[in-house]
């Protein structure tokens, strides 16, 4: 990865951190940091992986405590399976918790079919991914209102020889 070449093509790079609480990101830390000394901010992301309220609250403390030093402009819940039944409560107990522990900013990443079955008013933005054609290019928007578009899992840059997920900011 070719972290200079990367930097000067993006206005911001959104991390994972983990995957639930027991798998994380091994290299992280090192592309918050190499980001950032480029002067690109960074933001983290967890894949929500909870199967009850409790497992939510933990697994929600194990992202901050891995990401609080690193500075993230916000803080994001990728929320893309059903892992308990009431997924509703548990994102709401995951924000809840984040924000009790110090983060300011917290958002979801939320596909089209579970806008409507999660809180989103407890968020401070909302990504959406919506494809269209898939070929790289925004080329399609979102059917809700959103701040950020994930518009292709396609996405190529100079710096790096695997696709990206590429965004849009669709908000201010």
């Amino acid at each position: 990865m070719n972290y200079a070449k990367l930097a000067s093509q993006v206005s911001l790079a959104i991390i994972r951190t983990q995957y639930g609480s027991l798998t994380i990101d091994r290299h992280y830390k090192q592309h918050h940091d190499e980001f950032k000394k480029r002067g690109v901010p960074t933001a983290a992301y967890a894949w929500v992986r909870g199967v009850n309220v409790n497992d939510m609250e933990v697994e929600a403390t194990d992202f901050y405590s891995r990401t609080k030093s690193l500075n993230s402009t916000f803080w994001w819940l990728d929320v893309e399976e059903e892992s308990m039944k009431d997924m509703r409560a548990g994102v709401s107990a995951y924000v809840k918790k984040l924000r009790s522990l110090g983060a300011k900013k917290v958002g979801i990443y939320v596909c089209h079919h579970w806008y409507k079955r999660l809180n989103l008013d407890e968020v401070d933005a909302v990504w959406i991914p919506h494809y269209g054609r898939n070929d790289g290019t925004p080329n399609s928007k979102p059917s809700f209102p959103c701040d950020l578009h994930e518009y292709t899992d396609k996405g190529r840059l100079d710096g790096y020889a695997s696709n990206f997920d590429l965004n849009r900011i669709l908000s201010n």
